[in-house]
C-alpha cells in the first residue's frame, strides 16, 4: 500500500503543478489604456552602455516590450516581434529580472527584435511602469506617452485589434 502512495503523491503532485502550468500560459489580465509619461530612468542596456529616457525621444510610436529569459511566454511572442522588427516598427525591449549574460545568449539564439534593449535586473524601471510580470507590452506616441498596455503575449490578432487603432487614429 505504501508504494502505491509513493507513486500517486508525487503524480499528483506533478498534475497539480502541469494544470497551473498550462492554466496561467493562457492567462491574461484586462489590458490597460493609460496615458502616462515614460518615467524619468537611467540604467545600462544589455551590452553594458548606460541608457535612460533618451532613448523614446524619436517622435514616432514604439513598443516597449518586457521579456525575460526565464519567461516561456515570452518564446511564443518572440516571432511577431521579429515580424514587426521587419515592418520598421520600433521595439524598446525590457530585460526583466533576468541574467544579462542569458538574455544576450538569448537573442542571439533567437534574434533581436529591439532597437535598444534595457537591462533591468532588480525590476526598478519595471516597478515604475506598473509591470506585474513578463510579456508585457506598452504602446508609446509620438509624444513619448504611453498609451496603453497588454498584458500577455503579444500576436498579429492583438496587434491589428488593440494597437493599430490607437496607431491610425
Amino acid at each position: 500500500m505504501k508504494k502505491i502512495y509513493l507513486i500517486i503523491l508525487p503524480l499528483a503532485f506533478v498534475g497539480i503543478i502541469s494544470l497551473f502550468f498550462v492554466l496561467n500560459l493562457n492567462y491574461e489580465n484586462e489590458d490597460i489604456l493609460i496615458v502616462s509619461d515614460i518615467p524619468d530612468f537611467k540604467m545600462t542596456d544589455l551590452s553594458g552602455n548606460i541608457i535612460d529616457r533618451s532613448v523614446f525621444t524619436d517622435n514616432e510610436y514604439k513598443l516597449i516590450n518586457v521579456w525575460a529569459t526565464w519567461c516561456i511566454n515570452c518564446k511564443l511572442e518572440h516571432g511577431f516581434l521579429m515580424y514587426l522588427k521587419q515592418e520598421n516598427f520600433k521595439i524598446i525591449g525590457l530585460n526583466y529580472k533576468d541574467n544579462i549574460e542569458k538574455a544576450n545568449k538569448w537573442l542571439v539564439q533567437f534574434g533581436n527584435p529591439y532597437k535598444k534593449n534595457i537591462f533591468d535586473q532588480k525590476g526598478e524601471l519595471g516597478f515604475e511602469l506598473g509591470v506585474a510580470g513578463a510579456p508585457e507590452t506598452y504602446l508609446v506616441n509620438k509624444q513619448n506617452k504611453i498609451l496603453y498596455k497588454h498584458i500577455g503575449i503579444m500576436n498579429e490578432d492583438i496587434w491589428n485589434q488593440k494597437f493599430l487603432p490607437l496607431i491610425n487614429e
